[in-house]
């Protein structure tokens, strides 16, 4: 499942990376689906494309793309043998990406803490809690 967390990145966007434990700025799983829609979008496109483009180890990318023909998204098809393939977007796949750069441009900067001054507020003005007191049954 995506997880849409308020963050600051330098996009614009307001919404989208998300740092992992070690400060690291990462894709959600949904982000990484629909730049490989992106890419793809364009027309069939060769797994080595989709890979700079969309900016994946070979690993991820294998196992998104088994997932997303698999699931009716993309449509593989196999050139001189089946050692050279292309992707292409299905109609299912093109409605996914549609709605996907509909819903990023109508919430584009409105989960900024940047850009909402209620929300900016609201954590300028909370307290910090401190560590609880162990309490122990015994």
């Amino acid at each position: 499942m995506c997880e849409i967390k308020p963050v600051s990145n330098t996009s614009g966007s307001g919404f989208g990376l998300v740092s992992d434990s070690a400060g690291q700025a990462r894709r959600s799983p949904m982000e990484m689906v629909c730049d490989i829609l992106s890419v793809v979008s364009v027309g069939p496109t060769k797994p080595t494309h989709i890979l700079y483009k969309a900016n994946m180890s070979w690993k991820v990318l294998s196992a998104y793309l088994d997932y997303l023909t698999s699931s009716g998204i993309l449509d593989k098809s196999d050139q001189e043998g089946g050692k050279r393939s292309t992707y292409a977007l299905t109609l299912k796949g093109r409605n996914i990406l549609r709605l996907y750069e509909g819903l990023k441009g109508s919430l584009n900067g409105t989960i900024s803490l940047e850009e909402s001054d209620g929300l900016k507020h609201l954590v300028e003005g909370a307290k910090a809690i401190g560590p609880r007191a162990a309490v122990s049954a015994w």
